[in-house]
């Protein structure tokens, strides 16, 4: 399931749950969103989801709610949900929800590359050198964003330019990329 909190993208409402919302395992919940932080689960322990995203400067608005995700890793992410979505899953669900994002994802967490994955206009920036080093949700509107926030995420990190970058996007942002980095699609 997956709830984009984009416009465009997909909503749901508690009737379309059905038989997700009868069963007994838990029942993982990508959740696309820029409104999204990581930080390490220790430290998640001593500030609430909506005190991280507040030092990022994502507080979340009256209808949203600040949550944290499932752990991974080591990681959790302080997520800004529409709080009504969020009430319905839990309603429906309870215990069994479990919450995630892009962010956390794992591909390629074994070498050192750049994992890039656009949904809609949602682009989550993974990269990897020994395991993660950083990850950046961001909302895009072009391949020139796009070229700029690569440029600045391997800059800030003093990260070769060579490194591979996988994508999962559509083709005029690998084809934005592949003139100036070794482009590897997905």
């Amino acid at each position: 399931m997956s709830i984009r909190l984009a416009s465009g993208g997909r909503f749901f409402s508690a009737s379309t749950l059905g038989s997700t919302a009868e069963g007994s395992g838990n029942v993982v919940v990508m959740v696309d969103t820029a409104r999204a932080t990581l930080l390490p689960q220790a430290l998640a322990a001593t500030v609430t989801a909506e005190q991280a995203l507040a030092i990022t400067g994502q507080n979340p608005s009256a209808e949203e709610v600040a949550i944290y995700s499932a752990p991974h890793n080591q990681m959790v992410a302080a997520i800004a949900i529409n709080r009504n979505a969020y009430q319905s899953l839990a309603e429906q669900l309870g215990a069994r929800l479990v919450l995630t994002t892009p962010l956390l994802a794992d591909s390629h967490s074994d070498e050192k590359c750049l994992a890039v994955e656009l949904a809609e206009n949602i682009c989550y920036l993974r990269l990897y050198n020994d395991g993660l080093q950083t990850a950046e949700a961001l909302e895009i509107e072009s391949t020139d964003e796009l070229l700029f926030y690569v440029a600045h995420i391997l800059a800030a990190t003093s990260t070769d330019a060579g490194i591979p970058i996988y994508i999962i996007a559509p083709k005029q942002y690998a084809k934005a990329l592949k003139k100036y980095y070794k482009v590897v699609c997905e």
